[in-house]
């Protein structure tokens, strides 16, 4: 359980006037569910939010308790209000992962620090500028962590920087006398490449790492 303080819900409330677009995440191309304003979000940044199971959080403040509730809803959680001794519960979850457009950097860390002080595992990736433009575009995910190891050298530094490029979450941890590079990309993301052979490539590599993929000419 929480309790969140009523500065903590005032700063977020500036929040409720920026455009947001939150989708789910089943999103293969049988059961592609995208944003109503368009396929992919090119511009500003996605954060991908996922809260398996419920949480509560305790408010004494009516007012704050319905912006909380209001704000879950906007993101598209399941969430139920309630009352008992004196103060107000909210419950939340998001069994799937969805996503959060917003439009610059800055918006983008106020809601990954709002979410993950409410409880959602937050994904928030940073793609090489590199793949932001071309022709042919390759999608790809990968919900759950995947643990490889290395011996270190110059193929662990190749593969960490690959993945950080594409826009992964990536942790490497040293120990007895090895190397354990983990990482996960739970929303569908996209990079951008000059042709169809290249993105053939980078998807025969996205593949052989344990990623979804997904190509469309």
């Amino acid at each position: 359980m929480i309790r969140f303080q009523a500065s903590f819900l005032s700063a977020i409330l500036t929040c409720l006037t920026i455009p947001v677009v939150v989708q789910a995440q089943g999103h293969s191309h049988d059961d592609h569910n995208h944003a109503e304003n368009g396929d992919h979000n090119h511009s500003g940044e996605t954060l991908g939010f996922q809260l398996a199971d419920w949480k509560e959080a305790h408010f004494d403040d009516p007012s704050k308790a319905e912006q909380h509730f209001q704000t879950l809803k906007k993101l598209g959680c399941e969430v139920e209000k309630g009352g008992h001794a004196g103060h107000i519960d909210v419950r939340y979850r998001v069994k799937e992962w969805k996503t959060l457009n917003v439009a610059s950097h800055d918006l983008a860390h106020q809601w990954e620090g709002w979410l993950k002080g409410a409880g959602f595992d937050v994904f928030h990736g940073h793609k090489d500028a590199a793949f932001s433009q071309g022709p042919e575009a390759v999608e790809f995910r990968l919900v759950t962590w995947k643990t490889i190891h290395s011996n270190g050298g110059n193929e662990q530094a190749q593969i960490v920087d690959t993945l950080k490029k594409v826009g992964c979450e990536v942790k490497v941890d040293q120990h007895d006398g090895h190397t354990d590079i983990k990482y996960r990309s739970p929303v569908w993301t996209d990079i951008h490449l000059a042709d169809h052979h290249t993105a053939e490539k980078w998807m025969g590599w996205l593949k052989a790492n344990g990623f979804e993929t997904q190509h469309e000419h």
